[in-house]
């Protein structure tokens, strides 16, 4: 089975673009989009934060999806959000889903095709970054940031903005969430926004580590035979690698360029439970 993934394309229509032309190009068996796919609402006009966001989903990113799947023949595109991502998409997402287009991978139960099952987490550690609905402290123990943000605010429909020790402390972190994970039959690949603590694949410029430890818990502790992820842009060019492996694991993140999309390609025998091939692509 041939899976062909990207992340942090934050709804740059030229990327989406080539996307398409890759997409028809490989014609995987299952395209995989690991967050933050869409492009920011500006957090300097409070009447467009998570509004645009879902227009553009229910308008470009429909449009796109379907496009990747007529120029592949590819029937099954699995998506997770990411911390640039509004609570309101996902509403806006799950249309997509009632129609067909696409699937949502979550936590609590897996989603298979042909034998293989995925599983997906969207949340990440605190950021800068305004929107707040996909972020969580990483560890029990971890202090939240000086910096609040907003929440989409589901009984109003607008965001609320709040303090950063209400939006931490009011959820569960994400060593919490991943806590809850029962692995599906194996084989299986387990998709997260965010890349494992002090790994090639979370490497931010001056050699920082920028992952979750939560999440490599969860690799060190399941094993899936793959994992996915995005966040880090930067990191392939900074640890030199967008590959890693973490015990039976291989993990994966190809980053993300302004100038070129960036994608991984990954060969699996799933009878066999191995990992045949791991390829790092791009697009100009």
């Amino acid at each position: 089975m041939d899976l062909l993934f990207c992340s942090d394309v934050h709804g740059d229509e030229s990327h989406y673009a080539r996307l398409i032309t890759v997409a028809g190009r490989l014609r995987p068996h299952v395209i995989i989009l690991g967050g933050d796919m869409l492009p920011d609402d500006s957090a300097l006009d409070p009447r467009s934060m998570g509004v645009g966001q879902p227009t553009y989903v229910r308008n470009q990113f429909r449009n796109h999806v379907a496009a990747m799947r007529a120029a592949s023949g590819c029937k099954n595109v699995l998506v997770i959000f990411g911390n640039h991502d509004w609570g309101s998409s996902v509403r806006a997402t799950r249309e997509l889903e009632t129609e067909g287009l696409l699937n949502v991978l979550e936590l609590d139960h897996s989603f298979e095709v042909d034998g293989l099952h995925f599983l997906g987490y969207s949340s990440t550690p605190p950021t800068p970054w305004y929107v707040k609905d996909f972020e969580r402290l990483d560890m029990p123990g971890d202090k939240p940031p000086l910096l609040g943000g907003a929440r989409w605010d589901f009984r109003f429909s607008r965001p609320s903005q709040q303090s950063s020790t209400y939006l931490f402390n009011t959820v569960k972190t994400m060593a919490d969430e991943l806590a809850d994970l029962k692995p599906p039959p194996e084989p299986w690949v387990f998709v997260a926004h965010s890349p494992p603590h002090q790994s090639k694949l979370d490497r931010y410029y001056g050699d920082q580590a920028w992952g979750s430890r939560a999440v490599r818990g969860a690799i060190e502790k399941h094993q899936p035979l793959l994992s996915l992820h995005g966040h880090i842009h930067e990191s392939p060019d900074v640890s030199g690698d967008f590959k890693d492996v973490i015990g039976r694991t291989t993990a994966v993140n190809p980053g993300q360029n302004r100038h070129r999309l960036q994608y991984a390609t990954v060969r699996i025998d799933v009878a066999g439970r191995k990992v045949l091939e791991v390829k790092h692509g791009w697009e100009a």
